[in-house]
């Protein structure tokens, strides 16, 4: 019983993922990146620079990104903050401009790309 159970929380992860026309595509997600400080503009942890410091490590075409506070991890929809750029197009971007009292919290981020089978 317990490994039908198994098999079938594994075959509902694994179809929650299937593309009909790419056929399976494993998403992970990757580490945790904070490059930038709120001082100065804001807090960019966009995509441009996050690749450039990190060459190879974050995918062409993620499918998700995840922003949280670096102190206690909450969820930046969650801050009541106006946030200029939250895309898997660009990253993320708080801009200490737009806040109400002219300063960003402290962001980090992570992206969902595809996952490659381990070297065994």
């Amino acid at each position: 019983m317990a490994n039908l159970m198994v098999l079938t929380v594994v075959a509902v992860l694994l179809l929650a993922n299937v593309s009909p026309s790419k056929g399976l595509i494993l998403r992970c997600w990757t580490r945790w990146y904070d490059r930038d400080d709120p001082g100065g503009r804001g807090d960019w942890e966009d995509l441009k620079n996050l690749r450039m410091e990190n060459p190879g490590k974050i995918c062409l075409k993620p499918s998700g990104i995840d922003a949280v506070t670096v102190d206690g991890e909450i969820p930046a929809k969650e801050t009541g903050q106006y946030i200029y750029a939250y895309s898997t197009d660009i990253g993320f971007i708080c801009r200490n401009e737009d806040q109400e009292f002219e300063k960003c919290l402290d962001y980090k981020v992570r992206f969902r790309c595809p996952c490659f089978p381990p070297v065994e």
